[in-house]
């Protein structure tokens, strides 16, 4: 009898240290605290959380989600996958070292882009491709190389819920002449990388930096 109730002693007090040390789900999507950064260092649940917040839910129900890989420039395609989805659409968490919560959801040209872009390649696009970023993101600014240590970034330029285009290569000259000021809440043009035959992408601001969007369905 002492037996089992030593037993059972045990499991409550396991029971009731993983609720104690469980992470809490709603700094997934909260606003980060003045001074921190984005940081890989969080539970797959968290991640999961955290990434879906990046689009609709009429994509992320079914999408697939992956974690970006130790080395960022590998791309999300190297990355490890937290939840398998179904409808071709694959979600990320932050990227490290920003000041607020930057999650990501593409369609299957856009990781394409992503891929190529991040190696230093030309993307080759022949269709149009989307992203999400509805918790909007923060940005060194164009062409800026990405710091080390963020502390020492001298301006972010924080840019409000979006959607990002990227045409394919054959239409890229219709961006030729959209503005690329980050400061002023407009659609821009930008690129992740200044390499020779870099595809540019459009990024469409849909609220101003802060705002979230919150999505109301059908009654």
């Amino acid at each position: 009898m002492m037996t089992k109730s030593v037993l059972y002693g045990a499991i409550a007090l396991i029971a009731i240290s993983s609720i104690a040390h469980a992470e809490d789900l709603s700094t997934a999507t909260a606003p980060l605290p003045p001074g921190t950064f984005t940081t890989s260092a969080h539970s797959d649940e968290w991640k999961i959380v955290n990434a879906l917040s990046a689009g609709p839910t009429s994509i992320t129900d079914h999408a697939t989600v992956v974690d970006w890989p130790l080395n960022l420039k590998d791309g999300p395609p190297h990355g490890r996958v937290l939840r398998q989805g179904s409808n071709g659409w694959t979600c990320m968490p932050d990227v490290p070292g920003r000041p607020q919560h930057n999650p990501m959801c593409v369609d299957g040209t856009m990781m394409k882009w992503i891929k190529a872009t991040l190696a230093g390649e030309k993307p080759n696009i022949d269709r149009v491709g989307l992203s999400y970023m509805l918790m909007g993101e923060a940005r060194q600014g164009q062409y800026a190389p990405t710091a080390k240590d963020p502390t020492e970034v001298k301006e972010w330029f924080y840019i409000g819920p979006h959607v990002m285009v990227v045409l394919p290569d054959s239409a890229r000259d219709a961006l030729r002449e959209i503005n690329q000021d980050l400061s002023n809440n407009e659609p821009y043009t930008t690129v992740l990388n200044s390499s020779a035959g870099s595809t540019p992408i459009w990024v469409i601001p849909v609220a101003k930096s802060g705002s979230r969007i919150k999505e109301e369905l059908p009654k």
